[in-house]
């Protein structure tokens, strides 16, 4: 076994001798070939003769290296410019030789293409796609209808005036809505009319300039509307012609068969005891009443028509207890 180590071994030397030998020829004939191709000066495809004897004759203060679009494509793409080689001229100025480089160096466009060459199929132009216009149908508008040259003109309804019964504005629908005259009302005390009207608005005397302390109501009134006694603050009587829709009790206006009070003195103080058929006031009944208390123990109240909070109101709900 000991000789088979010795012979592997020697084995092994001799091989990787081998292989340093080859290595070594390689790298001689590579180097050979260098300097052949520099001596030379080997042809670069495409051209009419070696580089470096095209080189030699052409650089520095001489003609372009090349007119030739690969070559000048080739350096402008690497960025070489010419150098001397032997047999070139190196006693020019530095400064001369610098600016016939700069005056003979080719020229790149943006794309990257040396400008001069026609070697060079340009870039393919196409078409710009044009995006077909679209159709957008017109907004339609309702044609304007004009009316004819003598179609009479539209009129406005005219505004219906009140007409004026004994000094008292009375509306279309025959209810008293206001005060002509301030005449009509004679040391506070008005006499509504007889005729020409029916019934009284809500706050027909509100805006009377003159003081009210009265009314008397005849028996043609047969509809008045809650609140048709607001504003006045100096009432202190109503009077009304008996009839089937209204009466007056101590001053008081009642309606709906008694259950109902419709108007009430505001003039009027102290206290005031309420019938027991009433079931309750109407809106505004008391809205100006200076009165301070309200007895309805006796009666059984619905509705109070938005009773002032400065006047008291007793019930019998309120004293049990």
């Amino acid at each position: 076994m000991e000789w088979c180590g010795k012979l592997y071994g020697e084995w092994r030397s001799a091989e990787n001798l081998h292989r340093m030998e080859r290595t070594v020829l390689v790298l001689i004939v590579f180097l050979m070939l260098a300097g052949w191709v520099w001596d030379t000066g080997a042809a670069i495809p495409g051209t009419d003769g070696g580089y470096a004897d095209r080189l030699s004759r052409r650089g520095f203060g001489m003609e372009p290296v090349s007119d030739d679009p690969g070559i000048l494509a080739v350096m402008a793409v690497t960025g070489c410019s010419p150098v001397p080689l032997k047999g070139m001229d190196m006693s020019r100025d530095i400064a001369e030789q610098e600016r016939l480089t700069q005056e003979t160096a080719p020229l790149i466009t943006p794309a990257g293409l040396i400008a001069g060459a026609d070697t060079f199929p340009a870039e393919p132009k196409y078409p710009e796609e044009t995006a077909p216009p679209i159709s957008i149908p017109a907004e339609e508008h309702p044609a304007e209808t004009v009316p004819p040259a003598d179609a009479p003109a539209e009129e406005a309804p005219a505004e219906t005036v009140p007409a004026s019964v004994d000094g008292i504005f009375v509306n279309e629908y025959g209810m008293i809505c206001g005060i002509q005259d301030p005449a009509v009302v004679s040391d506070g005390y008005l006499v509504l009319p007889s005729e020409g009207c029916t019934g009284i608005a809500a706050g027909a005397f509100a805006d009377v300039p003159v003081i009210i302390a009265e009314i008397y109501i005849p028996a043609n009134i047969v509809h008045i509307e809650e609140g048709a006694f607001a504003g006045l603050g100096y009432l202190e009587w109503l009077e009304a012609e008996a009839s089937e829709s209204y009466y007056t009790e101590d001053g008081v206006l009642f309606s709906e068969n008694g259950t109902c009070i419709l108007g009430f003195p505001s003039a009027r103080t102290g206290s005031y005891k309420v019938p027991d058929r009433v079931t309750r006031f109407a809106e505004g009944a008391f809205g100006e009443a200076k009165i301070e208390v309200i007895d309805a123990v006796g009666c059984s109240l619905e509705a109070t028509g938005s009773l002032p909070s400065s006047i008291l109101l007793l019930r019998a709900e309120d004293l049990k207890g």
